[in-house]
């Protein structure tokens, strides 16, 4: 992404040197390789005054989120430049944002599972998703979709949480690879969790309830039945953040 960005802009003659540092743990599921992707590109543009449209710095970031989901996907590097909930047109690759008004609570349970390789973990989930779905299971979810986005927009969280939790084309396949998935997921809803689903690629969850504390109250009640059946497990506490990418310091 970086040598496609000087080469573009006509900037080889600078030698680039990037050092990232963050605290988002690689091969969880947790958008990690998009997060960094899309910090590059945004210090690239801010260090040498170009100053890239949002299109541009889409295009950027699917470049480096290709090399390790093999295609330039830019569901996760979206949601990392432009912060809330991101709706793609693949198509003309345009973005439509929605900023939330309102904290939503997230937190993450992640097994210390490893699949398919650190580098190659992205591009496995997604071989093992069915090439084409038939026309009941598209209306099925199509519905649920629908469900989802007039959820976001009302911000109604039980809503949320309920469109959230289903899903028939991708979890049913990708919860075979995360161990006690269907049973981390019984007790998350059967503790009161609004939603609960698999995060990105796996092998990490996330749990919405609209009270912080009861969903990290849940999320240790999780981790405490993993550790019962020898997996370790990390959790994390955030929100939906309404911003994106920003630069936050500098050094001159």
């Amino acid at each position: 992404m970086a040598r496609a960005f000087i080469d573009e802009q006509g900037l080889s003659n600078h030698d680039v040197y990037i050092r990232v540092v963050k605290g988002i743990p690689p091969g969880y599921g947790l958008g990690s390789s998009g997060a960094t992707a899309a910090g590059t590109i945004k210090a690239l543009s801010y260090i040498f005054g170009v100053g890239l449209s949002d299109d541009e710095l889409l295009r950027y970031a699917g470049i480096g989120e290709q090399y390790v989901a093999g295609a330039p996907h830019y569901d996760n590097v979206a949601a990392s430049l432009f912060g809330g909930f991101v709706i793609l047109d693949l198509t003309s690759k345009r973005v439509f944002k929605y900023a939330p008004w309102r904290e939503i609570p997230v937190v993450i349970v992640a097994p210390k599972v490893k699949y398919g390789g650190l580098h190659g973990k992205t591009g496995y989930a997604r071989s093992i998703l069915p090439r084409s779905i038939d026309l009941e299971l598209h209306v099925k979810q199509s519905s649920a979709i629908a469900k989802l986005i007039y959820a976001i927009l009302t911000e109604d969280l039980k809503l949320l949480g309920e469109a959230v939790s289903i899903d028939h084309v991708v979890e049913p396949h990708r919860a075979k690879l995360i161990p006690f998935y269907m049973e981390a997921k019984k007790i998350a809803l059967s503790e009161g969790a609004l939603g609960f689903n698999i995060s990105g690629a796996g092998p990490s969850m996330f749990i919405i309830h609209e009270d912080r504390s009861k969903a990290w109250s849940i999320a240790l009640k999780i981790k405490s039945f993993y550790e019962e059946n020898g997996v370790e497990s990390e959790l994390f506490s955030s929100s939906i953040s309404s911003k994106g990418v920003e630069v936050i310091e500098t050094h001159e």
